[in-house]
């Protein structure tokens, strides 16, 4: 028993378990405003009108914006972290979305050259931005803003 009670207070040291579990469910949502934005907007909306490139371009940039507001709610909610926190946060972040976007289009059957393509940034496409700002939102907004702490 004693053991168990040390190895909890070892691991809230290291980690903010509230902060960690908050932000899986935020991501949860925010995939479920992606798949809007991609299967509805992009796919729908843009292309039709505007292009593949440009479609993707649109949605990416959006995605990016309402990344970093889902990671202003996040910090808001939870208002108890530090800078060490927040890097946690975008690399969780970061890699449920590399998990998701390699497991999930592999499991469709989507090729590996179909899902390269929005990597290439010297064609215009945005992918890697996107990843930057799961890694960095979190840690860019607690840094400037430091939502929900009092000043």
């Amino acid at each position: 028993m004693r053991k168990l009670v040390i190895e909890r207070d070892l691991e809230a040291e290291f980690m903010n378990t509230r902060l960690l579990k908050t932000a899986v469910r935020v991501w949860l949502m925010e995939i479920l405003v992606s798949g809007f934005n991609f299967f509805v907007l992009m796919n729908l909306l843009y292309e039709p009108r505007l292009g593949v490139l440009a479609a993707h371009q649109i949605g990416m940039s959006t995605r990016i914006v309402y990344i970093f507001i889902f990671a202003y709610l996040l910090l808001r909610y939870v208002k108890e972290y530090d800078t060490e926190d927040l890097i946690h946060v975008g690399i969780l972040w970061l890699g449920l979305t590399l998990t998701f976007e390699w497991a999930g289009s592999l499991a469709i059957g989507r090729p590996v050259k179909e899902i390269l393509i929005g990597w290439n940034i010297f064609a215009g496409y945005m992918w890697p931005y996107v990843l930057l700002a799961y890694a960095f939102s979190n840690l860019l907004v607690g840094i400037v803003l430091h939502p929900g702490r009092k000043t």
